[in-house]
This record gives structure tokens, C-alpha cells and sequence, in this order.
């Protein structure tokens, strides 16, 4: 159901219809019912903001007159779980875009967001999961921080959620039932969910491949820093972690501060990250005007494989461990193009990592700057 009625929900009656979404003031989608494969899902594309609904959702525009459509809004969700086990939850996703902070209100409650965060109510509460990046929740003058697999609850008077009752509370591991079977795919950045809780570095951390030390290096971790956790191995010593940037890998759990739920991803083969339905996430087309220079490994130094004209389709196998550049295949024939070359709405973040790779090339040394040739500046004449 869609507000106004008339032309606005008659023309949002269509699967796949658009509408502007200034025109619309109030959207209800229907509870999952996989079994009759029916269900309500719906998208809510503002210029910084992607809102996903899933489910028993309402959601209605309650800006101020001087403010754009959407950046407050009301938020209900069906509380019940669902009768099929493989159906999602009734829940609300909003998603920004990569390293864009932005600010939006819901059901009084103001939240600070990069990243992705999963909205749920209850008949007293708004409940605030973080599922990639940071956010701050803001209500009733009490501000909290939450974290990549943390939950944040705001309480409410009994079905009001115009103004919060309270302040939120105070941030904790968050329950990995509400985001079970939650369609990551349709994410504009579709992302691993993280399980309940963060680890942090107590001290600098090698990050591998793969749960083991005989594994590849990824980066060194320095001290302090907080990651999620998208799961653990089958002997529990090592967990794979996201840090903030997106880079993934597994550490040693030992050598991690740990402030966790219980964890319910287990695997030793490193998942591949989830990637957009259908075309979208596995196509690009070469716009280079002289063409594509495929190559053997990611960095112009290695050896050229052919060049593919302007204009043809790729598809997108796997990205560089260290370099802006795709593994790509097109007729037959696979190599590595640089990013720039292409156009694409993939999500490249969400391609898996070719650890296989030649390493990059030492750079050349600058004549001089090596040998006794110059006195190190840093030391004193003594």
C-alpha cells in the first residue's frame, strides 16, 4: 500500500515500478510468505540514502516542511517471526554510500550512520543493529555509539513512536536472529553479515588468508583497533575479521581483545564476499577510447595478454589484492584490467580477492639514494 492514493500507489502497483519518491508520503509492504511466493519488498532511493524494506514494513515522511522528503521518517516493522524458517525477518536496512557520513531521523530519534544499520520495532521499542561501519543513535539529549555487531534500543510509550520515551541504551552484542536470512543481494553493497560483537588489537596482528600462520600476509594490524567478526573456524583459534575500511582476513583469536555474542558462522574455507543479483554484479564495459590493455597480473608492468576494444563486455572474475585493477574474462581470454578502464555496477568491494598473484614490483630506486652516498638526516654529526 502506498500514500497518496490514486495516481502515485496505482502506478507503484506494478512489480518493478518507479516512482519519485518526493511524491510518495507512506509505503506498507507485506509480511514474507515463502511458501506462496509472496511477500512485500520495496526500495527507498534518497541522494545519500538507500532504505531496503522487507516484509511487514510501514514506513511514513514526517520532514519538516523546510527539510528534503525522507530525512525523517516513522518506522514500524511486524514483530512476529516468521512462520517459514527460511524467511527473513520483518525488518528495515539503510545503507549509505562508501565513506559517506549522513544524518536522518527515525521515529524521533536521530542516527549518525556510515555504513548499513537494520531497524526493528516492537510495541515499546526501535531496535538499532549495526551491520557494517559505524553509527551514533541520538534520543531524548543521550547520545551512544554503535558499533559493527552491536544493538542499540530506544524505548518507546506504547505504539507512539513519534518521540522516544528515554534515552537509548547502552550498546551490546546484538541478536543474530533478526538478521537471519536477510537478502544481502539486494543491498546496494551487499556485505557478510557480522556475528554479535567486536574484537579489538591489544597489540599489532598479522591478518592472513586464511586461519592458519603458514597462510599469506595480509596486513599488520597495529594496536587499538576494532573489527567485526563474520565468523570463526571450526576449532575456534582463529576468527575472520572486517576491519572498518572493509579489508578482510582471519587473526589468531588469542591476540584479540574480544567482546562477543556467540558466534554461529563456522567455516576454514574463506567465504566468498556476496555480490548484487544478476547482471549487475558480474558485468563491466571497456571505456578506455583506444581500448583495454589486458594483462597477466594487476600493474601496467606486467606483460600485456591483448587489447580489448572499447565498448566490450567483461566479466568480472575477481579483484587485486594490492592495486586497483579486476580480474576480468571476455571471449575466452582472462587477465587483469585497471579499474579505470571500466564501467561497471558491480560492487568491486564484494569480488573475491586473487591472493595468487605475482607481487607488485619493487619500485626503482632513485640514484643516490642508496649506499653511504648521502649522510642519514636522521642522525647527528657525531
Amino acid at each position: 500500500m502506498v500514500e497518496p492514493t490514486g495516481p502515485v500507489s496505482s502506478a507503484l502497483s506494478v512489480v518493478g515500478a518507479l516512482v519519485e519518491v518526493a511524491a510518495v508520503d507512506a509505503i506498507q509492504t507485506q509480511p514474507m510468505v515463502i511458501e506462496n511466493n509472496n511477500g512485500g519488498v520495496a526500495w527507498v532511493r534518497l541522494p545519500a540514502l538507500t532504505v531496503l524494506l522487507v516484509g511487514d514494513v510501514a514506513i511514513r515522511d514526517v520532514s519538516p516542511p523546510d527539510f528534503a522528503a525522507w530525512q525523517s521518517m516513522i518506522v514500524q516493522t511486524g514483530s512476529e517471526a516468521p512462520a517459514c524458517g527460511i524467511a527473513p525477518r520483518n525488518i528495515l536496512v539503510a545503507q549509505t554510500p562508501v565513506d559517506q557520513t549522513i544524518n536522518f531521523v527515525v521515529n524521533g530519534a536521530s542516527l549518525v550512520m556510515n555504513g548499513t544499520v537494520l531497524v526493528q520495532t516492537s510495541d515499546v521499542a526501535t531496535i538499532f543493529i549495526s551491520l557494517s561501519g559505524q553509527a551514533r543513535i541520538l534520543a531524548r539529549g543521550m547520545e551512544q555509539a554503535l558499533m559493527t555487531g552491536e544493538e542499540i534500543s530506544v524505548p518507546y510509550n506504547a505504539g507512539d513512536f513519534v518521540s522516544p520515551a528515554g534515552p537509548p541504551t547502552l550498546p551490546q552484542p546484538f541478536d543474530l536472529t533478526l538478521a537471519q536470512n536477510l537478502p544481502v543481494a539486494l543491498l546496494d553493497r551487499p556485505l557478510l553479515l557480522p556475528q554479535p560483537g567486536y574484537v579489538s588489537t591489544a597489540g599489532q596482528v598479522n591478518m592472513r588468508t586464511d586461519p592458519s600462520t603458514d597462510a599469506a600476509l595480509v596486513v599488520q594490524v597495529p594496536a587499538g583497533q576494532v573489527m567485526s567478526v563474520l565468523g570463526r573456524n571450526t576449532t575456534g583459534d582463529w576468527y575472520h575479521v572486517q576491519l572498518h575500511t572493509g579489508e578482510t582476513g582471519w587473526m589468531y583469536a588469542e591476540l584479540l581483545r574480544q567482546n562477543l555474542g556467540v558466534i554461529q558462522a563456522v567455516y576454514d574455507a574463506t567465504p566468498i564476499p556476496p555480490q548484487r543479483y544478476g547482471a549487475l554484479g558480474q558485468i563491466a564495459t571497456v571505456i578506455a577510447p583506444t581500448g583495454l590493455n589486458l594483462r597477466q597480473a594487476p600493474d601496467v608492468s606486467f606483460g600485456l595478454v591483448t587489447t580489448i576494444p572499447a565498448g566490450t563486455q567483461v566479466n568480472l572474475l575477481a579483484r587485486s589484492p594490492y592495486s586497483p585493477w579486476v580480474k576480468v574474462e571476455a571471449g575466452g581470454i582472462i587477465g587483469w584490467a585497471a579499474l579505470i578502464t571500466l564501467e561497471t555496477q558491480s560492487v568491486i568491494e564484494a569480488l573475491p580477492i586473487d591472493y595468487d598473484v605475482p607481487p607488485p614490483p619493487e619500485p626503482t630506486r632513485v640514484p643516490g639514494s642508496f649506499g653511504n652516498a648521502f649522510p642519514d638526516p636522521n642522525r647527528d654529526g657525531s
